[in-house]
């Protein structure tokens, strides 16, 4: 037996489509039927798509700034991949990136403000 106190009860739908209550069973079963939550958002994944044509771009035009901060950005998003799919060590790993992505984005700032 658990308790279930009243201020968690405003965060759950109560009734149907048709106006019923729902039992807690049901509750469980909607809970647990929901579509696994995505790894990106489409925002995201936009700007890994034009970071990785502007990190062509700057490689192609020998622009290490610029290959360092997409390079960084990408770094930054792609954490989140290692977080997920990686069980022992991805929370460590992913720490490691985003530190990792700090570190190339001040680089990047230090050589487009000293050259």
């Amino acid at each position: 037996m658990g308790f279930h106190y009243r201020f968690f009860d405003r965060d759950q739908e109560k009734t149907d489509e048709m106006g019923i209550p729902l039992t807690r069973a049901d509750i469980d079963a909607r809970e647990r039927s929901k579509e696994p939550e995505r790894i990106f958002s489409r925002g995201e994944q936009t700007g890994i798509v034009l970071s990785s044509v502007i990190f062509a771009y700057g490689w192609t035009e020998g622009d290490l700034s610029l290959v360092f901060f997409c390079l960084s950005f990408l770094m930054f998003e792609l954490r989140k991949i290692v977080q997920r799919f990686s069980h022992s060590y991805g929370k460590s790993i992913a720490n490691a990136m985003q530190g990792f992505s700090i570190a190339l984005i001040l680089g990047a700032l230090v050589m487009v403000l000293t050259t």
